[in-house]
């Protein structure tokens, strides 16, 4: 076979240097070859064929060539890289430590971060939990101005609802500049039901509170500086098929995905907008691509058992064989099938491709199982929902692609064979780095602006143009790039509509395609990053609309930013 070419493009190769992904004086085709090797190295460890292990690394490295999907970037950086030779390929950690004990918690902490994870920290159990995060948020600091560091160091800090303390942390970016932390509150249904009823809710000290103040405090937070976020670990518990076994606690540092003490988990993110075809989404292709994604991150879960920093995380991962296949490229699909984004069809369209990839990535987890043997949680046949008609109660719909009877023989044969390789297979993380490697839209999220020229709009922006008013692209793209917006322009009403923004989009429509997605009936394992995006004259009333509604449409996270609220916003919408 031919030597297989992974060329990055100018903007992706930015990344690849800025991110420092690329080792000093490594060639972005040394860093493609050293990733595929290590991920397809450890099958000698499996004892699979060499002759499989071949066809399957082979598949791979096209693919990924070809930008159909890209790992995470932690396992570009780390993979088989000097000086990383001996570290897990996750992009994040619920790090096990008792912050009351700060100097083994900071040691702990710093051999997580220099592993390239990002971080989850739950602080309910702490009686000051703000004392607590601007430690970690210095601590973090300290870290990074030592340069020690290939990877920003990102962090997510939870407060549970109840917890006396709740004002001061909800209040505490207003204050402080807390750069290595997002906030995220912990509510659950009953407290949601207190503040629409306008009733008291009941503190963990025993005190009672007006549960609508509380919320009405966190949308004023949020409307000022994007901080904090909602994060319904209850329902996320709901959905965990080994919530008895290990409850989620916190979540990494954009909420996609709920971690237990200790849990990891690796990425890869599928460019869908690569699948697109004239009659439909090549699903043959689609289906090949998840089968050789869904192996690789498993031989990515056996290289990291023995390199975690804490033993918990080793035995976690040999629990749940956790693993997150994500997408990216949505907001281009929907521009090549003339679909807004707002559309019940363009939610019907990623309801179909997602819930494709999560069945595919299932059957292939079972596939594996035989070969490899299940995961530990597989031998627990009370305490795993697997075992109680797990998929069929979760996925109990039919889509364009994947029916309800599909998802019920699935989970009949898992039920029956105890063979399942990885507890959950899918989730949406943030994909802003990954995108841009791939050249695609970012994750599930519609374009987020316009740029300030011509040349840096994106190769599906353009093609959607010349197709929809060959005679006048230049002029439309101009005044589009002058004006932030395609709103003012002599497209067609439809496709003005297809070309909408992020802050162009109704709150709605952002709300509407995460519960899609990520809802009570989602498509998804885990939840999903989520941002509604606001212009800047939104009000803290607005927000706390937003908040109401995304609970009432089932979901289990959101944030909501305004435009300039935070002066030093990494893009401007």
């Amino acid at each position: 076979m031919n030597k297989i070419i992974y060329k990055p493009s100018d903007r992706a190769y930015k990344v690849l240097v800025q991110g420092k992904i690329l080792a000093k004086k490594e060639t972005p085709q040394q860093m493609f070859e050293r990733t595929v090797n290590t991920i397809f190295n450890v099958e000698k460890n499996l004892k699979i064929p060499i002759a499989e292990t071949k066809l399957a690394k082979d598949k791979f490295a096209k693919f990924m060539a070809e930008k159909t999907f890209t790992p995470g970037t932690p396992t570009l950086t780390n993979a088989g890289r000097k000086g990383y030779g001996k570290s897990p390929l996750c992009s994040c950690a619920l790090i096990p430590v008792d912050l009351k004990q700060k100097e083994a918690s900071a040691k702990m902490i710093k051999a997580y971060y220099k592993q390239n994870m990002g971080s989850g920290f739950d602080l309910t159990p702490y009686a000051d939990p703000v004392k607590l995060l601007i430690w970690l948020n210095n601590l973090a600091l300290q870290e990074t101005i030592s340069g020690k560091y290939d990877r920003y160091i990102g962090n997510m800090a939870n407060l549970h609802i109840s917890h006396p303390k709740i004002k001061d942390f909800i209040r505490t970016k207003n204050k402080k500049k807390l750069n290595y932390f997002n906030l995220s509150v912990i509510i659950n249904d009953a407290f949601m039901q207190a503040a629409r009823k306008r009733g008291s809710f009941k503190m963990m000290d025993g005190a009672r509170v007006s549960a609508y103040d509380l919320l009405k405090l966190i949308a004023e937070s949020a409307w000022n500086c994007g901080d904090p976020s909602f994060l319904n670990l209850e329902r996320m518990n709901k959905d965990n098929p080994l919530g008895n076994i290990a409850p989620y606690t916190s979540a990494p540092p954009c909420a996609e995905m709920g971690l237990t003490e200790g849990e990891t988990c690796q990425f890869a993110y599928i460019n869908i907008s690569k699948f697109t075809t004239p009659k439909g989404i090549d699903y043959k292709k689609l289906e090949e691509v998840t089968r050789v994604v869904t192996r690789a991150l498993d031989n990515a879960v056996e290289i990291g058992l023995n390199n975690f920093p804490h033993p918990k995380s080793t035995k976690i991962a040999k629990l749940k064989r956790k693993i997150g296949i994500a997408a990216s490229g949505l907001a281009d699909t929907l521009l090549y099938y003339n679909l807004p984004y707002s559309s019940t069809k363009a939610r019907q369209l990623a309801k179909d491709v997602l819930s494709f990839i999560n069945f595919v990535s299932k059957s292939e987890s079972v596939k594996l199982a035989f070969q490899r043997g299940s995961c530990e949680a597989m031998k627990d046949k009370k305490n795993n929902k697997y075992y109680k008609n797990y998929l069929e109660k979760r996925y109990d719909f039919g889509t364009g692609k994947i029916s309800k009877n599909q998802w019920k023989e699935l989970d009949m044969y898992i039920k029956k064979t105890g063979k399942l390789r990885n507890i959950c297979t899918t989730a949406l993380p943030p994909a802003a780095r990954v995108s841009i490697l791939m050249d695609a839209s970012t994750g599930i999220e519609p374009f987020f602006g316009i740029p300030a020229k011509v040349e840096e709009l994106p190769s599906s922006i353009i093609d959607f143009v010349k197709k929809h008013a060959p005679l006048n692209v230049k002029e439309i793209l101009n005044k589009a790039v002058t004006e932030g917006t395609f709103k003012n322009t002599s497209l067609p009403i439809h496709a003005k509509k297809c070309l909408k923004t992020a802050k162009e989009i109704s709150p709605i429509g952002h709300l509407k395609m995460a519960a899609a997605l990520v809802g009570n009936k989602g498509v998804v394992d885990e939840t999903a990053s989520k941002t509604v995006n606001l212009s800047s004259d939104a009000t803290p009333k607005d927000i706390l609309n937003i908040l109401f509604c995304a609970h009432d449409l089932g979901l289990k996270n959101i944030s909501v930013y305004r435009d300039n609220s935070y002066k030093e916003q990494p893009l401007k919408l």
